[in-house]
């Protein structure tokens, strides 16, 4: 459920936050370190909820990694909650119609890998718009 899934999230956050992250400090250089948390104090929102929505990234890696970070649980939780909401509403349809409705299910599926490959075709412009070095 999602509720469910949020609440593994955070538990998985919480325990990289309080166990790893003060190892990880003591094995990555201080400077990797603060590159590392500029670009989440930035980025982590997005970051976290553009994982979320990516269903080949693992759901647990990015919550041990985004727990080595300095992103406030807060704005974990809710990237989180938004992030994995599309994947459950779409795992309920698909489930409940796979039986029912078989050519809903197909074009629901077709929809989401017509916007995977899109995403892939226009990853470099993708990437230069959120991640480019934009003047603030």
């Amino acid at each position: 459920s999602w509720l469910g899934a949020l609440i593994g999230a955070a538990l998985d956050f919480l325990v990289a936050r309080w166990y790893g992250r003060p190892a990880v400090e003591l094995l990555v250089n201080i400077k990797y370190m603060g590159i590392m948390d500029d670009f989440f104090l930035k980025y982590g929102v997005l970051f976290v909820f553009i994982t979320r929505i990516t269903p080949v990234i693992p759901f647990k890696m990015v919550s041990y990694g985004a727990g080595l970070t300095t992103i406030s649980a807060v704005q974990y939780l809710f990237a989180t909650a938004l992030g994995q909401t599309p994947a459950i509403l779409l795992y309920s349809i698909l489930g409940h119609n796979l039986s029912h409705n078989i050519r809903l299910t197909l074009l629901i599926t077709l929809l989401f890998i017509t916007i995977a490959v899109t995403a892939y075709f226009y990853r470099e412009k993708i990437h230069q718009y959120f991640f480019s070095n934009r003047k603030q």
